[in-house]
């Protein structure tokens, strides 16, 4: 089931188009990666998906919904702001009752558990707390709030090592328990590989490729290999074989092909390899790749 779809998406701030003509559609009980760099336009989207924005034009619907100006999905949808935000002198404490006001699905128990998970005081003013501490409260009240739909822009940032793999454990059991659905945005595609369910590239407002994770790894190797005469990427594309990438590095060929083992070592059987070696791909080597066929400069969007 599709929760947000977004057709044909524009956003304009005076003579900067935020988004242009964007269409994503984004599952519900899933993580969604929102990857691109800074000007991108992933905190635009995340505002028009949490109804603080109105779109130029084009549709941008939950569950069939129109969001802007749709008072009763205040509680269906919560954004986690790249800055967090509270109220002026207020501690976690305070804050937590100020949620309890506004979300009718607060968790109060559940709040109390994640005070369990990340150490803060709730006793202790959020304006002197460190940057990582108060970007952990506001992803605590967010969470406790029991959205349908988490908006999380720069989720990471300021958070240790421990604390990041906390909260992906948190959003993965969610997801499964609670039939969460998050959107995180990210200029950092490596703190997103090994949680999200789809990854979504924007770059000059525009989306232009997202793609299934399980889907994206299967069937696509990096090959190093050499011969006694190095074929040409043409040569080994008459052998039936898919070249995302070829570079000739001395004497060893390092080609990245979207098949399966058993047909690689077929089809390159023929010309006699001197060495063979599979090695495993990174997300962002396969983005690299993905996107280089498709003629776009990746290496400078990630």
């Amino acid at each position: 089931m599709k929760i947000i779809e977004a057709k044909d998406l524009s956003k304009r701030f005076g003579k900067i188009h935020a988004l242009d003509k964007l269409s994503c559609d984004i599952s519900a009980a899933s993580i969604y990666g929102l990857i691109g760099s800074n000007g991108a336009g992933k905190s635009t989207f995340m505002r028009l998906v949490a109804g603080i924005y109105k779109a130029d034009s084009g549709s941008l619907q939950y569950q069939g919904q129109e969001i802007f100006g749709n008072a009763a999905l205040r509680h269906e949808i919560l954004l986690v702001p790249d800055q967090p935000c509270f109220l002026p002198g207020e501690n976690l404490t305070g804050m937590a009752h100020f949620y309890s006001t506004l979300y009718d699905h607060w968790d109060a128990s559940f709040f109390n558990e994640l005070l369990e998970i990340f150490p803060l005081d709730p006793q202790l003013a959020l304006s002197k707390m460190s940057k990582g501490m108060q970007r952990q409260a506001s992803l605590l009240l967010a969470l406790a709030a029991r959205p349908q739909l988490l908006l999380m822009d720069e989720a990471f940032d300021g958070l240790d090592p421990v604390m990041r793999e906390s909260l992906k454990r948190i959003l993965a059991r969610e997801v499964v328990e609670n039939q969460l659905t998050c959107i995180i945005a990210s200029h950092n595609l490596r703190e997103l590989e090994d949680f999200c369910d789809k990854i979504g590239l924007l770059h000059h407002g525009g989306l232009i490729y997202q793609h299934e994770l399980e889907s994206m790894n299967l069937g696509v190797y990096k090959i190093q290999t050499a011969f006694h005469t190095l074929p040409s990427k043409e040569e080994l594309e008459a052998l039936g074989l898919t070249i995302l990438h070829c570079e000739r590095r001395g004497s060893i060929l390092q080609l990245v092909i979207r098949a399966e083992k058993s047909e690689i070592r077929e089809k390159l059987a023929p010309l006699s390899p001197l060495i063979l070696d599979m090695l495993p791909l990174t997300l962002e080597e396969l983005f690299i790749y993905e996107l280089e066929v498709k003629g776009y400069a990746v290496r400078n969007l990630i």
